[in-house]
């Protein structure tokens, strides 16, 4: 059931189930990411039931373990927030609380037959044989941080949820005249005789006049203006920067020294080969042969069984009965039958490779650093609240800036882009898109609040000066201006012999003759559909946008990338929906998808007014800030 599930991810189970799937199944591996734990804080109600804070905080632990995977390891809260994951993730918990609460007044259950059933047939704890091998099922749960018990309460809602979710797929039609006209659409396909006019070079162009290069500038001012540039007074608390500045003490080295090196440390892994048997007797025939000299796989052999190889493995990957008894063996030993819920496994240790634990001078550095970074974020908080009072006392930027003992930072001129007028980066700025666009909403002389950046430091400032888009003049763009003019001509000129093909082709009645005439090639196309065409097809994504408008023989234009595109439709290749009846399925469980993922939404629609449900927004705010208000929620 949960592979099913898995595999019929579309967009309405995407748009209800994916965070809440995806995080109770992904990798786990997450320390506390939050700045502060808050306790028995209420985040949402639903029903009569409470969604609390550890438990979001939870998701989005797994939530940035996943982003960090794919984007980068740099990925951080505030931009799960700025990209809306937080608000997500919350509703999704929600919808899944809602979809909990329908399934239980319907009295739906999820057996335990079902659950096992489940379990068995994911693919995932499958052995070498392609049967349910528990050792897998064990591993997968140790890599996901959850015990066996709440593994099976999760997919025991998950199947609550999908009971009810996969009614409305199952009730959706799609009427075939739909999908017809949308396969015949999509399919139907076309040839065409094409003619390319290559552009010329740019260096073949003479130098423009005074006239036209004035006339070019004056009537292309977006190519020539300065963007809007703000002058600012800032306060940034780098913590880079303060790090710098900071030596954390030796016990404190050695604390943290003593937290990592177990976990940056390599353990002891061990090729291991496996013989899994029902009956106690012939387990202990073979263990006792291969104690005695025989191969493993040969006594296995002569008593009906077979050696299956389980790789090489760390002690926390195996069930702690197996684990205890096989890391105690030497290489090549061979353990006496172990009894699990599976059977009799006997072990064979095939190698070792041994652990290691990195030194204290290896790690120092990081350490230091860290530990540094560390205290200079901690000491922010003080200064920031130091910072609050004095404004809110009615002090000017540069007094409240003394009063922390910094000063502020002055640009000169910043762009949306962050960069200066030389078009260069401004370095002296926190670089990430929101503080430019701050700087960019705020009014001229206003103080912003002070904002919290994503490598942990702080900033606020004030708009000084709004310098606005201003045309440069001809003068001082003139060598751009004269490139730019140039391949407006190269391009200016292409066009007009394309035009002029097509005009030849209409009073000759004939794209050949006009080809002939032009002294260029005439190439037929193979058939292109409307999104798809062959590599290196003479027909450009803007040529076969009019070729699909235009009627069997007329010729039409288009710019291309290497100049402009002349062509005449040929032939018109009419879809057959009947043709390819696997793509016509296809196209059948996507529209049922998204009239199923409309009908979801009307039910949870429907679903909040059966059952109320508020979202505290202070509470969710904490969980990015993991700044406490006391009382809020509870």
């Amino acid at each position: 059931m949960i592979g099913a599930m898995r595999g019929k991810a579309v967009s309405w189970v995407i748009k209800i189930l994916a965070v809440f799937l995806i995080l109770s199944f992904a990798v786990w591996g997450v320390g506390d990411v939050f700045q502060g734990r808050i306790e028995n804080q209420t985040v949402a109600e639903v029903g009569d039931t409470t969604i609390d804070f550890e438990q979001v905080q939870t998701q989005l632990s797994r939530l940035l373990n996943i982003m960090r995977q794919r984007v980068g390891p740099d990925f951080d809260l505030q931009q799960a927030a700025q990209l809306g994951l937080i608000d997500q993730t919350v509703e999704q918990i929600v919808n899944g609380r809602l979809l909990e609460l329908e399934a239980h007044r319907l009295n739906m259950t999820a057996g335990e037959d079902l659950i096992r059933e489940t379990i068995f047939a994911d693919p995932r704890f499958r052995g070498p044989a392609n049967r349910f091998d528990r050792l897998a099922y064990q591993q997968v749960l140790q890599q996901e941080g959850m015990s066996e018990g709440t593994f099976v309460r999760v997919m025991r809602e998950n199947i609550l949820r999908q009971q009810i979710s996969s009614a409305f797929t199952a009730s959706s039609h799609v009427p075939a005249a739909l999908i017809d006209t949308l396969y015949k659409y999509r399919n139907e396909k076309r040839t065409a005789a094409v003619i390319t006019i290559p552009a010329g070079s740019v260096a073949d162009v003479p130098e423009p006049s005074p006239a036209e290069l004035a006339e070019y500038h004056k009537n292309n001012p977006a190519r020539f203006t300065k963007p809007e540039y703000r002058a600012i007074t800032m306060i940034y608390l780098d913590p880079d920067k303060a790090a710098a500045e900071l030596k954390p003490g030796e016990k404190r080295i050695a604390e943290e020294y003593e937290y990592r090196k177990e976990t940056l440390g390599v353990p002891e892994r061990r090729g291991l080969e496996q013989v899994l048997l029902q009956d106690e007797d012939t387990a202990r025939k073979i263990s006792k042969a291969a104690n005695e000299g025989r191969p493993l796989a040969d006594a296995a052999k002569e008593n009906g069984a077979t050696v299956s190889d389980l790789g090489t493995l760390a002690l926390r990957d195996l069930p702690e009965e197996i684990a205890s008894k096989t890391f105690a063996l030497p290489s090549n030993g061979v353990t006496a039958p172990i009894k699990t819920a599976l059977g009799w496994h006997i072990v064979r240790v095939t190698r070792i490779d041994a652990g290691r634990v990195p030194a204290l001078a290896e790690l120092r550095p990081e350490i230091v650093k860290d530990l540094a970074r560390e205290a200079a974020i901690d000491s922010f908080v003080k200064q920031t609240a130091k910072l609050d009072d004095s404004l809110a006392g009615g002090s000017s930027l540069e007094n409240a800036a003394a009063s922390i003992g910094v000063s502020p930072i002055r640009v000169a001129a910043l762009d949306s882009a962050g960069n200066g007028i030389d078009g260069k980066p401004v370095t002296s700025i926190p670089r990430i898109a929101e503080f430019t666009d701050m700087v960019f909403q705020t009014p001229q002389g206003e103080i912003s609040n002070i904002e919290e950046a994503r490598n942990g430091g702080y900033f606020l400032f004030r708009v000084d000066k709004v310098l606005p888009p201003q045309l440069q003049p001809l003068d001082a763009v003139r060598s751009i201006a004269i490139e730019a003019w140039k391949i407006s001509q190269v391009q200016d000129v292409a066009r007009k012999k394309a035009q002029a093909i097509v005009d030849s082709a209409k009073s000759s009645g004939s794209l050949q003759k006009a080809a002939e005439q032009a002294g260029l090639l005439l190439v037929e196309s193979k058939p292109f559909t409307r999104f798809i065409r062959e590599p290196g097809s003479p027909v450009s994504p803007a040529l076969s946008t009019e070729l699909f408008k235009a009627k069997s023989g007329s010729a039409v234009m288009a710019a291309a990338d290497n100049g402009y595109g002349v062509a005449e439709l040929k032939q018109v290749i009419p879809a057959k929906p009947g043709e390819n009846q696997a793509e016509a399925d296809a196209l059948r469980q996507q529209l049922q998808s998204a009239m199923a993922n409309d009908q979801i939404d009307q039910f949870l629609a429907a679903l909040r007014k059966r059952y109320s449900v508020k979202i505290f927004p202070t509470a969710v705010e904490q969980l990015v800030t993991g700044r406490s208000t006391p009382g809020y929620g509870s």
